[in-house]
């Protein structure tokens, strides 16, 4: 039985930036600040980048040998694994779906997603 789980790594309100500093890049004088919270890294070899659109349903999908990052854009969508465990996850909401993760979307409200796929 397989052990992937998806979680949700990232909420509008649980984002953790450090203080912001001046970027040493900072061009014409400027003095532009920035911080990054780093939700997830992987060594990848392959990584493709998009966005995502559907209505609402409920289908079959799986991640095999790939590992996905989403940023829900709109809507509220439910993960089922093939285990029964469920992750609701919403507007706002950063989650992790894992290679070898296997089960059910659902789709509650029109969900759109930007999307980054990371080859194993």
């Amino acid at each position: 039985m397989n052990s992937a789980q998806a979680k949700v790594i990232r909420t509008m309100s649980g984002l953790s930036f450090h203080e912001l500093t001046i970027k040493d890049t900072a061009i014409n004088g400027t003095e532009p600040k920035d911080a990054t919270d780093c939700a997830f890294a992987a060594a990848a070899s392959k990584v493709n980048l998009g966005f995502w659109e559907c209505s609402p349903g409920v289908f079959k999908t799986a991640r095999d040998g790939v590992n996905e990052v989403i940023l829900v854009l709109e809507g509220k969508g439910t993960l089922v694994s093939d285990a029964g465990d469920r992750l609701d996850h919403e507007a706002g909401d950063m989650v992790l779906i894992p290679n070898g993760w296997r089960g059910a979307r659902e789709i509650h409200e029109q969900f759109k997603k930007q999307y980054i796929l990371i080859s194993e």
